[in-house]
């Protein structure tokens, strides 16, 4: 008789099985990884969808802590140390809790990053808190989402959107910091002899504001070891920098020349743009 109950109940729950449907979640899972300088940030979390709910004062009641998205406690991931507004964050995973408000919203990023929801947080394990405001979307975001936009060199905008909200954060990676010693290290350290070594280094140094008599000392090396019209175009802007527009005018000169010859149209167009822009400005 016991043998017989146990089949009859391992029968039922078979059948139990599979009447069950396979019906989609209501809030899927998402992941996403990106490059912001030379670091990476995934990030990991579910995705809500409204569905004519009020979602902000509502759904999610002002001045409670909130998962940032559905079923298990959102994570993200930073390959390298950063800033995110403006806080340092060692490389690692964390989770990533939020206390939305009308007008101020509250980011948590917490040591411990498998967490279900809430329900293992302690506010002990936080590494940052910092207040944000909440903006007005450009669109309505039926389903929550988490996004990477407005990328730089070393800086990138982390947005969360749903409803007509949008909360953006800002990770700012060390890339400078890495550029200048990779710089020094083979130029000054390695001592290697490549113009376009000499013409990157300038350029870096020149687009980011550095020492101005150090990227034109570069291009004129760069320069002397290979005849290229964008090295010459650089040359001529950092002249003109240093408000030396004859020589910046002759040297432009020469790029478009050598453009001519290797019928580089886009540099010739950039430096007719300049030539007639300088051919104004007062000659020493």
């Amino acid at each position: 008789m016991k043998r017989i109950t146990i089949v009859v109940l391992l029968v039922s729950l078979v059948g139990l099985a599979q009447a069950q449907l396979n019906i989609p979640p209501a809030s899927p899972d998402a992941e996403f990884k990106q490059q912001i300088g030379f670091g990476e940030v995934e990030v990991k979390y579910s995705r809500p969808s409204s569905r004519g709910r009020v979602i902000f004062g509502g759904l999610e009641p002002y001045g409670q802590m909130w998962r940032t998205g559905a079923h298990d406690a959102t994570t993200i991931r930073f390959s390298e140390a950063v800033k995110l507004n403006g806080n340092d964050i060692p490389a690692g995973t964390y989770s990533l809790f939020t206390i939305p408000n009308q007008s101020e919203w509250t980011i948590i990023i917490n040591k411990i990053a498998e967490m279900h929801g809430t329900s293992d947080y302690t506010q002990e394990q936080d590494l940052v808190r910092f207040a944000v405001k909440p903006e007005k979307s450009a669109r309505y975001y039926e389903t929550f989402t988490i996004e990477v936009n407005d990328l730089s060199k070393d800086e990138a905008g982390l947005f969360l959107l749903w409803e007509n909200t949008q909360v953006k954060l800002t990770i700012k990676m060390n890339v400078d910091e890495k550029v200048m010693a990779e710089i020094n290290d083979r130029i000054n350290v390695k001592k290697e002899d490549r113009a376009s070594l000499f013409f990157q280094s300038s350029s870096y140094y020149f687009n980011n504001n550095k020492d101005l008599k150090q990227a034109y000392v570069w291009v004129q090396v760069a320069n002397s070891k290979a005849q290229d019209a964008a090295y010459l175009q650089l040359q001529a802007k950092i002249e003109s920098a240093m408000n030396d527009y004859a020589s910046a005018l002759k040297t432009l000169k020469a790029s478009t020349d050598l453009a001519v010859t290797k019928k580089l149209d886009q540099i010739i167009a950039a430096n007719e743009k300049l030539s007639a822009e300088w051919a104004t400005k007062p000659k020493k």
